[in-house]
């Protein structure tokens, strides 16, 4: 990647201006987990409906019944904004280190959010996956591991912010040449 710094487009202002505001230390720390995500994922949608709206302004019902259903796509799962991103706007992050950081805090947030602080029963599918997920969870999240339980600690709070916050900054870097181009920056 080049060394010289793109200037942020105002949707990832507003996504690190919201991570940066949050109070870590006066919640528990699962509220980054689940919280961090979240913004991440909205500033994710606003790019693809900035980008949709922009490529889909057709006037026919076709059009019009088209970028409605590309629209309601959009949103639907992680892997379909990756692919989103990557085949209609030549935009991925796909296997940069800050992707799988990201990508290793949404299964931390998946666990929180549906595991009751356990891993949740499709991450334990595979007992070689459950382990290194474990260890990652340890490792780059500072999560406190006990087979397949866990306990969320204020680093795991701060790795959240880090994390979520590396991604819009890299993300908004390879978005930047779409966005400008369209004038949307």
């Amino acid at each position: 990647m080049s060394s010289v710094q793109v200037p942020l487009s105002r949707q990832a202002e507003a996504a690190l201006w919201a991570i940066t505001a949050m109070d870590t230390r006066a919640q528990p720390p699962d509220f980054a987990v689940l919280r961090v995500p979240s913004i991440v994922e909205n500033y994710v949608d606003s790019i693809l409906e900035l980008l949709a709206n922009e490529y889909l302004a057709g006037e026919s019902p076709f059009e019009h019944a088209l970028g409605q259903l590309a629209r309601e796509r959009l949103h639907q799962s992680w892997p379909s904004r990756r692919e989103w991103l990557r085949e209609s706007f030549a935009i991925s992050v796909d296997g940069d280190p800050v992707d799988q950081d990201f990508a290793l805090l949404v299964q931390l947030r998946n666990a929180v959010a549906h595991g009751s602080n356990a891993l949740t029963r499709l991450q334990r599918g595979k007992l070689s996956e459950q382990l290194e997920l474990e260890r990652n969870f340890h490792q780059r999240l500072e999560v406190l591991v006990d087979g397949y339980r866990f306990r969320t600690t204020r680093g795991t709070a701060a790795a959240a912010v880090r994390v979520g916050s590396r991604f819009i900054r890299l993300l908004d870097a390879q978005a930047s040449p779409a966005l400008r181009s369209r004038g949307l920056s």
